[in-house]
């Protein structure tokens, strides 16, 4: 048989089955007698070689149903057995990529489609959100706003019981703010939020949908409401630095006001203060901006919140929108500090807080512990007597008897009243020292009872006695008023010490002793002062130097007031002396 293809494929007719089981009666099929020349050549498409089979499919027969299976079985076999697929690499298996993928199901309209998307990217905006960034994919905003512009009607039927048929798209709206959201955490994707008017008519509209039915329960569909304002508020603070300055009668502002001083919840109260601050970034004091729109209600609001002393977020939020507010100048300062209750709450905290979380050093300790002075305590005699220097040893060699065992007794005893030692130890140390120098010399020493004989002739204070333990009857033969010297002095100066006086021999011992310790005080506890500040400390130091600037008015009043009490927790935080070094400048001495 003859080989068929172009050149370089090896392909032979036989290789490529083209035939087709007749199935159905109504299917054209191709006639390998008749259409195809076994003896020529393949052309170089072999898909030209195959028409369309056309499979009919019925829900409802039976008969045609295994009819379009056995098609469908006959159609992938021969599909699967051309050598074109054959030769396809692997990596064509996986298809589209996820992003194209989830692209074209949410173009499909098909609800499980839709809802898989959505869900896919939501975890790429949660785990990987720069895959999907609108920077990079601005058209991806189209999708998503459809979804949430979906939830406007839907969130005006909140009173009453929302039907099955739109639930699947409460759920997509939902999921598609909650991607938004966390998209608006880059600040090249929140930039394109912001200048989209729909995304921004969504937010208002939802401010005022809460703002407006705020009374109501909503029943059952009060926590779809609660979650997609939260939603909306982390989306308005993200965008709200790009808004700003709001001007006044702003709808943003006036809506985040109205909810502010009706909320209870803390989160939507920390939220919007954020939104706030940011929306009063820029303003100038004199122009009009969305300040004007701020009463006492809503300040006292604010500033009250200040006495929640356990909730350091909320105090840091709530210094950082005041700070925003007295920012531009000293009007907005005199109408804060106007009023009585504000004036007070701030004369109360502000000290407070400049140590917040901040462990100040413990005086207590030293107050309660008493100074007193060591005592200058001598060490403990030695059990043994020095040991001789050998220009010591030798000029003590040179001397007759008796004459050299009282100046050793001089050179290495010292006259102490109160001490002893025992006659055997003092006989056996001057017999071990010279016994064997003596005898090479050829000399003999004295006997021990001279030895013992002549120690009052050394220390005429000394005496030899015996002691009786009047518990154990036992005899002790001692030398009373002396003890072993830590160092051996030379025989001059032993010569000088040797007599002693109740009045005067204890202080030429100690100025003798170098080992005597010297009197010192107690050493006392030691205060540990910080090193850093909390970020409690931080905000109010930064809102009392702004206030301080009010040279003339309730800002520098408040200053003086407090300035005492700061000045003491400037002693207790040396730190604070740089970050208040403003405040100290603007404030005169009191």
């Amino acid at each position: 048989m003859s080989t068929a293809g172009s050149p370089g494929r090896g392909r032979t007719a036989s290789q490529t089955p083209i035939s087709y089981t007749n199935t159905n009666t109504n299917t054209n099929i191709l006639n390998t007698d008749n259409d195809l020349n076994l003896n020529s050549e393949i052309p170089d498409n072999s898909f030209q070689l195959i028409e369309p089979l056309p499979i009919k499919v019925s829900s409802t027969n039976n008969n045609n149903n295994n009819n379009t299976t056995q098609h469908k079985n006959t159609l992938q076999y021969s599909l699967a057995n051309l050598n074109i697929f054959q030769n396809l690499p692997r990596e064509t298996l996986r298809g589209c990529d996820d992003l194209t993928r989830m692209e074209m199901s949410l173009n499909s309209n098909i609800i499980d489609e839709m809802k898989w998307a959505l869900k896919k990217y939501l975890t790429y905006s949660n785990k990987a959100p720069y895959m999907i960034s609108l920077k990079t994919l601005p058209h991806l905003l189209n999708y998503f706003k459809r979804f949430i512009i979906n939830l406007m009607p839907i969130i005006d039927q909140f009173n009453d019981t929302i039907p099955d048929s739109i639930k699947d798209d409460l759920q997509m709206g939902i999921t598609s703010l909650l991607i938004l959201r966390n998209l608006a955490q880059d600040m090249e994707s929140v930039q394109i939020l912001t200048k989209d008017s729909d995304v921004k008519q969504f937010l208002l509209f939802v401010l005022v949908k809460f703002n407006k039915d705020h009374d109501k329960t909503f029943f059952k569909n009060y926590p779809f409401l609660n979650e997609i304002l939260h939603y909306t508020m982390d989306l308005m603070e993200a965008i709200s630095t790009y808004i700003a300055p709001a001007k006044k009668d702003d709808p943003f502002f006036q809506n985040l006001i109205s909810i502010l001083n009706r909320t209870k919840d803390r989160a939507l109260i920390i939220s919007i203060l954020r939104s706030l601050s940011r929306l009063l970034v820029r303003s100038k004091e004199d122009e009009e901006s969305a300040a004007d729109n701020l009463d006492d209600e809503t300040l006292s609001t604010i500033v009250n919140s200040l006495l929640i002393s356990v909730d350091s977020e909320l105090i840091i939020t709530s210094f950082d929108f005041l700070y925003q507010y007295c920012l531009p100048g000293n009007r907005r300062i005199e109408k804060l500090l106007n009023n009585k209750k504000r004036f007070k709450v701030f004369q109360a905290i502000l000290p407070e807080y400049l140590t917040y979380n901040v462990k100040t050093p413990n005086y207590s300790q030293i107050n309660t512990r008493e100074v007193k002075l060591t005592k200058r305590l001598r060490p403990p005699p030695p059990k043994q007597p020095p040991t001789l220097t050998p220009g010591l040893f030798e000029d003590l060699l040179k001397l007759k008897e008796h004459e050299r065992s009282t100046a050793w007794l001089r050179c290495c005893f010292e006259p102490v009243i109160d001490q002893e030692y025992t006659q055997i130890q003092l006989w056996k140390s001057y017999e071990a020292t010279f016994a064997k120098a003596v005898h090479e010399k050829g000399e003999k020493l004295g006997p021990a009872v001279e030895f013992i004989k002549n120690v009052p002739h050394a220390f005429p204070d000394a005496a030899a006695m015996v002691i009786v333990d009047p518990v154990t009857e036992q005899k002790r033969f001692v030398i009373k008023g002396i003890q072993p010297r830590h160092k051996a002095l030379s025989i001059s100066q032993g010569r000088v010490l040797a007599k002693w006086t109740k009045t005067s021999t204890e202080s030429k011992f100690i100025k003798e002793n170098k080992n005597t310790e010297k009197a010192c005080q107690e050493k006392l506890p030691e205060l540990t002062f910080p090193t850093n500040l909390s970020d409690v400390s931080k905000v109010t130091c930064t809102f009392l130097c702004l206030i301080s600037n009010d040279s003339k008015g309730k800002g520098l009043e408040v200053c003086q007031v407090i300035k005492p009490l700061v000045i003491h927790q400037l002693a207790d935080i040396p730190m604070l002396n740089t970050t208040l070094s403003e405040y100290m400048d603007n404030t005169p001495n009191i």
